[in-house]
């Protein structure tokens, strides 16, 4: 996007600006974030294909009609059976008497399969905002953490250009967040962190509001020992039992005559669209339970722990930047001074650590850390280690 608006004309590149603002060029943030944000979006969005295509391309339904019954009125039925709510009756009980409301009201009925693609649109919409409200305002706290990553991409990726074009790729960068550091007030609450840590509790909360969606709105109950049958398509009528996705149903409409004159028809129909519908909602729900898994444990132990204990990040500085400290002799070998040597790089690594980073710099220090190659994550450490010592606090 960078690059699109650098252009020196004007032009309306509608695949760059939809790259852009769907997310999909972007590597601001760590992969279980993209595993919602990105992978979802893209499986669901599948999805919604499928099954549209499926609903107005194909035939979604085929109801079995009196003989009576002219091509207008076979096109009529399965029309008004789509639309309508159908209901399920197992095959080993008789359909009920039209007067007999009690045993009618009995029934289950299926409500939802016409609305299947906006229910999956939905959910696709779930993922995707939470990612958008990231993109939108993680540039509002002072760092354009984007284009921070795409320099230090292009850094690692030009092999064919000398390594001072490389360091000074990667030295503009460590300026920019040198000055973001300096400028930023002192002491304040780490709004970038608790808006990263937000977007991630909203993840969480989106999978757990579409896992109760599964389980109550849509009466969803999946049973683990029966995923491979369920993933299977059989021929028997077992398959038409099932309570949330039944294939064969029964439908009741009227149709009507001049005068009072009313003729009611029940007619059995045929959902093949459900046999679709079983197989994306039982992968839908696994996926969302190993999401849920995968997106608490990053935002709990990869995150909240991690920033609450953040004795990994005050190793890392020393142990990236022990290069850049002068040693003493090499003579001096013995454990006394080399215990003197590391409790003296352990005052000016925490003070970069507490005073120069700071919360929020550790936040992006770490997003930075997770998309980019180690070499070049050393050489910016370097950097800012450099600036540090230059002006330290």
């Amino acid at each position: 996007m960078s690059s699109y608006l650098q252009r020196p004309y004007h032009r309306l590149d509608v695949y760059t600006i939809l790259w852009y603002y769907t997310g999909f060029g972007r590597c601001d943030d760590d992969f279980i974030d993209r595993l919602s944000r990105l992978y979802s979006v893209l499986l669901f969005s599948i999805f919604v294909l499928i099954v549209s295509s499926i609903q107005f391309v194909g035939k979604p339904i085929s109801c079995f009609t009196p003989a009576s019954f002219t091509d207008a009125h076979i096109t009529y039925t399965d029309f008004v059976c789509w639309i309508s709510n159908t209901y399920f009756i197992s095959m080993d009980k008789d359909i009920p008497e039209v007067n007999d409301s009690e045993e009618r009201e009995g029934t289950h009925i299926i409500r939802f399969y016409q609305y299947v693609p906006f229910i999956l649109m939905l959910q696709t919409f779930g993922f995707f905002l939470p990612g958008f409200f990231w993109r939108s305002g993680s540039s509002h706290f002072g760092v354009a953490l984007q284009k921070c990553l795409d320099q230090l991409n292009t850094s690692r990726n030009s092999l064919s250009e000398s390594p001072l074009y490389r360091q000074k790729l990667i030295r503009n960068v460590a300026a920019r967040l040198d000055h973001y550091f300096r400028m930023r007030p002192r002491k304040i609450v780490p709004k970038l962190t608790i808006f990263y840590l937000f977007i991630k509790t909203t993840y969480v909360i989106n999978i757990v509001i579409q896992l109760i969606g599964l389980h109550y709105f849509m009466n969803f109950n999946f049973d683990i020992k029966n995923t491979v049958e369920r993933f299977l398509i059989y021929s028997n009528t077992v398959r038409h039992a099932s309570l949330q996705f039944p294939t064969n149903v029964l439908c009741d409409f009227i149709v009507r005559f001049l005068g009072k004159n009313k003729h009611r028809h029940t007619v059995q129909c045929v959902l093949p669209i459900n046999i679709f519908n079983e197989k994306i909602f039982i992968f839908a729900y696994l996926w969302l339970i190993v999401l849920f898994i995968c997106t608490t444990y990053n935002l709990i132990v990869q995150w909240i722990i991690y920033l609450l204990f953040r004795r990994a990040e005050i190793t890392a500085p020393r142990r990236r930047v022990h290069c850049t400290i002068p040693s003493k002799s090499t003579l001096e070998q013995n454990h006394d001074d080399e215990m003197t040597q590391i409790s003296s790089h352990q005052a000016p690594t925490r003070k970069f650590t507490e005073n120069y980073l700071q919360c929020d710099g550790i936040v992006i220090m770490r997003l930075l850390d997770v998309n980019i190659d180690l070499v070049t994550m050393n050489d910016l450490m370097d950097n800012l280690w450099e600036f540090y010592n230059n002006n330290p606090f």
